[in-house]
């Protein structure tokens, strides 16, 4: 069977634009002070996906000799412009696309950092849903589109207490994470639950939402916000990836560390208007964190059987193998957490 038509019958779609992309990079190798340029995918927007924003504002780019290009998408789209070569790395990522499209035939990808390790979410409901099991004949709005973290979390913490998302309930997608608009779709009753962030649950419980699970409280790890790169692109550009993990480790500290000016980078980037509101989206993801972000073979191994109905492979495959922890020991080295 040609690529093409193999990759055509993913769940998760790729377009390959060339398969010669496994040894071509589109930038040049760093050489001394060079400026290295990227294209970055960012999908999401809650605490742990803004590392990145953190960098912006502090001018950590410019410190570590990169010239980034941030695009906001999702993850299912930046399979596609990662595999096309027009994007060299996607930020603050779950794993469930990237090892999907690997399993099924894509060039791999491989996971070179990961800070966040839980599934960040609560399902919540209408008032009147007083118990997860009256969740069944209702629809629910999993907030993203299929295949990505919110999707693969909605269905996890629902077979996880009994529920079949694929015969219990209807599930439907937007087109990328807008949790505003999940609200209002909650609201008007389009749909009955969803899943939801910090702070985005905190605001839903103040409209009246019901919260029903905090997925964390399940003691499920899962591969939710990390780095994930094409691992043909890592071979021959590891200086790129090494100057953004650089970029990420310092933004982390800027986190850990600076609690007001994080703070404030979050109210901007969360768009919330109650400073509480941000500060429990920022304490609750403080307790979520690893300080030091490298990839662990467990919450792979979640990511793996979350997804492993709708891409069997997924039930043998080795999660040591969608992980480089290479470039995070080297960082290690150098200093970077002590």
């Amino acid at each position: 069977m040609r690529i093409s038509r193999l990759l055509a019958t993913y769940r998760v779609p790729v377009v390959v634009l060339c398969f010669g992309i496994l040894g071509v990079s589109v930038l040049a190798r760093d050489s001394g002070a060079q400026t290295i340029k990227m294209t970055v995918g960012q999908a999401g927007v809650n605490p742990g996906t803004s590392l990145y924003f953190i960098a912006q504002k502090e001018n950590l780019f410019q410190k570590h000799g990169l010239d980034v290009k941030v695009i906001s998408t999702t993850t299912s789209s930046a399979v596609q412009a990662m595999l096309g070569g027009s994007m060299q790395l996607t930020t603050g990522s779950a794993g469930a696309a990237f090892i999907t499209a690997t399993l099924q035939g894509a060039p791999p990808f491989v996971l070179v950092s990961s800070w966040i390790n839980v599934f960040p979410y609560t399902i919540v409901a209408r008032k009147e849903i007083s118990k997860v099991q009256d969740l069944k004949g209702k629809t629910g709005q999993v907030g993203a589109t299929f295949g990505t973290a919110p999707d693969v979390a909605l269905r996890f913490g629902l077979a996880k207490v009994g529920i079949d998302p694929e015969k219990d309930v209807k599930l439907v997608q937007m087109p990328r994470p807008d949790w505003l608009n999940v609200m209002a779709q909650i609201e008007k009753g389009e749909v009955q639950f969803a899943v939801l962030p910090p702070p985005y649950d905190r605001l839903g419980e103040k409209r009246g939402f019901r919260a029903l699970i905090a997925l964390p409280d399940l003691g499920l790890s899962f591969q939710q916000n990390g780095e994930w790169v094409l691992k043909s692109y890592l071979g021959s550009n590891r200086e790129a990836v090494v100057r953004w993990l650089r970029v990420i480790s310092d933004a982390t500290q800027v986190y850990f560390n600076q609690k007001e000016k994080t703070l404030a980078y979050l109210t901007e980037f969360l768009g919330t208007k109650d400073p509480s509101d941000t500060e429990y989206a920022y304490q609750t993801y403080l307790k979520w964190a690893d300080k030091t972000p490298i990839p662990r073979l467990e919450p792979l191994r979640s990511t793996l059987d979350a997804i492993k109905r709708t891409t069997p492979k997924a039930a043998t495959a080795d999660p040591a193998s969608f992980m480089d922890t290479s470039l995070m020991e080297q960082l290690i080295k150098e200093g970077y957490f002590k």
